[in-house]
């Protein structure tokens, strides 16, 4: 292990070094290049500007030239530290040099500079080079024109490149502190590196100990190498299989708990012993249990004899059972109850049994109500048709031949068709508001207008019973929803209040407006309702004083239509009453949305 992480150390450090390097190196020409780029730039410059000046010279002869350019101080001034001048006749040959140690009078139209102005160049340039000390140095050269745009001679600017090998020293340096800096580190981050690479296997050995103990959670993050990857991957491919199976396990028991907590049919787990493993929540509502009573006998549990012995027919059976069965305590309810025998392994455990209960005691309700439907609204049609077929056969018969009977029966046929017609719309107009199939069209609305509106509809019956139609609201009141249900909502309550109301009686409508709901009460002086009737005032066809109700033409179906638009609008409607005093319908509706009163 020792001889691997030497050898990791060695070839990290290496790398590191020969890295560095070239990248130190690449920098340093970089530099040294633009730095020349920058030098050799500003001697074309300074070049340029002092051979204009020299050229403004050229006058006289070659010795007044030479003396104007030692004596000028605009030339001085252009001059930086490292430059030398010359100047060089059309022939290319050297009159003046301010440094003769490095100029030659000798050869100097074949310098690169002096060869390329000779040959008519704007300009020459030498390049980086060396003089004749072995230093750096650069020259530019300009050709000189006198005032009469003649080639006169030739003006060469040199310059000692010192600073450039400044640069190229300090930069070594530099390089050289930066490499030794950058392998100390990479040394340290190396060892460091190998040092977490010596104890892999010991961790592997960690973990796999942590799994011996169930603790699936522990992973392997080592290097990535093959002699301790491969051992580490196939620990973490265990692990991880290992927790992917513990963690379905752990998410099919909590759906299965989440399953049988939302579940509305009651389920019981049975052992061989026939004591309670498991039951949900809706088994303590429907058979009136509060507390758990896992591990407790099903005796303790089930106290209908017909649910007891379902069971024990299950067990002496061996079979699944189903049986609808009545339980009266604590709550009179009906239940549709199923047993399920498992089998159990021979050896291992006995057989168990899983009892299901479904509280059926609503559904047997509802079919009621729709068997007394069915039954009441037949007996409400065979009326009205018996009437129409009587009358008709009788007119058959020979009696239409008497105008008076004729006019007599004709006039009761044309009222039983219209009681038949209204039963028929009424009991559509049921089924439609039962099934929610009704239409709203929300708008602001009026409920005083609408109780206005509703009281002219049923002012002709009112003033026959001599009975004081009264709206009391502080204000107008205002919300949202279907006018045309509203309408029907409040001729409802209205022509009912008449209807029951005695002669010169009172019906009042108050409406009330608060921040939360309207409130709307018809109130009549009327017969009133029997207190054990108010429960059943709302259904299908029912009628306090059927004599009256068939006088007046109503098909009990007015309140069931009410109670259905009212809860579909989201509110809620109640009622009050005493015998011989009266009764108060209340209807409250909740703001769905609010309103801006005008």
């Amino acid at each position: 292990m020792h001889k691997f992480t030497n050898q990791f150390l060695a070839l990290f450090v290496g790398l590191f070094l020969l890295l560095v390097t070239g990248v130190v190196f690449y920098t340093n020409q970089m530099l040294v290049t633009a730095t020349a780029t920058i030098i050799t730039n500003g001697i074309d410059n300074r070049a340029n500007d002092i051979s204009m000046m020299v050229s403004e010279l050229y006058i006289g002869d070659s010795d007044t030239v030479i003396t104007a350019v030692k004596e000028i101080g605009g030339i001085q001034k252009l001059l930086a530290e490292g430059d030398a001048i010359a100047l060089l006749n059309e022939k290319g040959n050297l009159v003046f040099s301010s440094n003769p140690s490095i100029d030659s009078a000798e050869k100097q139209q074949d310098v690169r500079e002096i060869k390329a102005v000779l040959k008519g160049a704007a300009n020459g340039s030498s390049g980086l080079t060396e003089d004749k000390n072995g230093d750096s140095v650069y020259r530019a050269a300009f050709p000189l024109y006198n005032e009469s745009g003649d080639f006169v001679g030739i003006f060469r600017l040199s310059h000692n490149l010192f600073e450039l090998e400044g640069l190229k020293v300090d930069t070594l340096e530099a390089a050289l502190l930066f490499s030794l800096v950058a392998v100390i580190l990479a040394s340290i981050i190396a060892h460091s590196l190998t040092r977490r690479l010596s104890v892999p296997l010991e961790n592997i050995k960690t973990i796999v100990e942590q799994i011996a103990e169930e603790n699936y959670e522990v992973r392997y993050y080592g290097a990535d190498y093959p002699e301790i990857s491969a051992l580490g991957d196939k620990v973490n491919d265990l692990s991880d299989s290992l927790q992917e199976k513990t963690q379905t396990i752990q998410e099919s028991n909590e759906r299965i708990n989440l399953l049988m907590d939302k579940l509305v049919i009651g389920v019981v787990l049975l052992d061989e012993e026939k004591r309670i493993q498991m039951m949900n929540p809706a088994v303590q509502k429907i058979v009136g249990k509060k507390d758990s009573l896992i591990g407790h006998s099903y005796l303790e549990l089930f106290k209908s004899y017909g649910v007891i012995r379902l069971i024990d027919q299950t067990y002496h059976f061996k079979k699944h059972l189903n049986d609808e069965i009545y339980q009266y305590y604590p709550d009179e309810k009906i239940l549709d109850v199923n047993t399920v025998l498992i089998p159990g392994n021979k050896g291992e455990r006995g057989d168990q049994l899983i009892v299901l209960l479904y509280d059926i005691t609503e559904i047997r309700r509802l079919e009621k109500v729709r068997t007394d439907f069915v039954t009441n609204a037949s007996h409400e049609l065979r009326t009205p048709v018996t009437a129409l077929k009587g009358f008709a056969e009788t007119l058959l018969d020979g009696a239409m031949s008497d105008p008076v009977i004729l006019k007599q029966f004709l006039e009761i046929i044309y009222k039983e068709s219209n009681r038949l017609d209204m039963l028929v719309n009424d009991i559509l107009e049921l089924s439609r508001v039962e099934q929610k199939q009704v239409p709203m069209r929300i708008e602001k609305i009026n409920i005083n207008e609408i109780t206005r509106s509703c009281f002219q509809i049923v002012s002709k019956e009112a003033e026959e019973k001599e009975i004081t139609l009264m709206l009391k609201a502080e204000k107008e009141v205002y919300f949202e929803g279907d006018k045309s249900r509203f309408e029907q909502i409040l001729s409802n309550l209205i022509y009912n209040a008449v209807n029951y109301t005695d002669q010169k009686g009172h019906v009042t409508v108050h409406l009330d407006q608060t921040d939360e709901e309207i409130i709307i009460q018809v109130k009549d002086t009327g017969i009133g309702i029997p207190e054990e009737d108010l429960l059943r005032i709302f259904e299908r066809f029912y009628r306090v004083d059927k004599a009256r109700s068939r006088n007046t033409g109503g098909t009990g179906l007015g309140l069931s239509i009410v109670r259905y638009l009212v809860k579909n609008m989201n509110g809620f409607i109640s009622v009050d009453s005493k015998m011989g005093i009266g009764s108060t319908f209340t209807v409250r509706f909740p703001y769905i949305r609010r309103l801006n009163e005008e």
